[in-house]
């Protein structure tokens, strides 16, 4: 994998350090959401905020754009709903005048500055800024702080349809970058099973003991990727 272990040196969100310690009160009611969010996967599964933000307030304030019927969100969904759940009228944020386009390239650098976004996510952001902004592999790699070959990985991943990935995060498999370019591999035919798919209405039971150890590894990984294509 090719990716930098530091962050671009476009890391937006810095710009705003030193509003931090003062930033404005915002009415909840006055922020919409924005539909262009990178997030898509978990931005409604607050549970894990609502007790360390109960007993010690928000630490980091969320990020909003002004707009002519109040604030648009910018970045930190989770936790103005976590406070919303809460039952908070009120929230820390820091107000940018930054555009539209700048604002989205900020809320992909934070959320992925947090590692709280899966390749998934990323990779449908980065398609939305080469297609819908315009921007080169280059200028988003610069963004992010990521090689060409890392772009190139998640942009292919995006082709994957959302459902198809809610789906394979719903059965418990892990979303990496890895599984994803397996899963995408599947259902271009490109990767192909090994062993003949038999109909949810038939059954078959296999002794493995018999197997030698890495054939008994090869079959169990084999079957499980059988279980995601077919949905077994």
């Amino acid at each position: 994998m090719s990716k930098k272990n530091e962050f671009g040196a476009l890391d937006l969100i810095s710009v705003y350090d030193e509003k931090k310690e003062n930033p404005d009160k915002i009415p909840i009611s006055e922020i919409i959401s924005n539909p262009n969010q990178p997030r898509v996967f978990g931005k409604d599964n607050v549970d894990d905020l609502l007790d360390s933000i109960e007993r010690l307030g928000l630490i980091e304030p969320i990020v909003v754009r002004k707009d002519l019927d109040g604030y648009v969100l910018v970045a930190g969904e989770r936790r103005l709903n976590a406070a919303t759940k809460l039952g908070w009228s009120e929230i820390p944020a820091i107000v940018t005048d930054a555009n539209p386009d700048v604002c989205y390239e900020m809320a992909l650098a934070e959320n992925e500055k947090r590692k709280s976004l899966n390749p998934w996510e990323v990779g449908r952001a980065i398609d939305y800024l080469r297609k819908e902004k315009n921007k080169t592999a280059d200028e988003v790699g610069k963004i992010l702080g990521y090689t060409p070959r890392y772009i190139k990985q998640l942009n292919a991943i995006a082709r994957i349809e959302q459902d198809v990935v809610n789906e394979f995060i719903q059965k418990g498999n892990e979303p990496s970058i890895k599984n994803l370019e397996r899963l995408l591999k599947m259902q271009s035919g490109e990767e192909q099973p090994k062993y003949k798919y038999v109909p949810k209405n038939n059954r078959i039971v296999i002794d493995l003991k018999r197997i030698p150890e890495q054939a008994r590894v090869d079959f169990m990984e084999e079957l499980q990727n059988l279980k995601i294509k077919y949905g077994i």
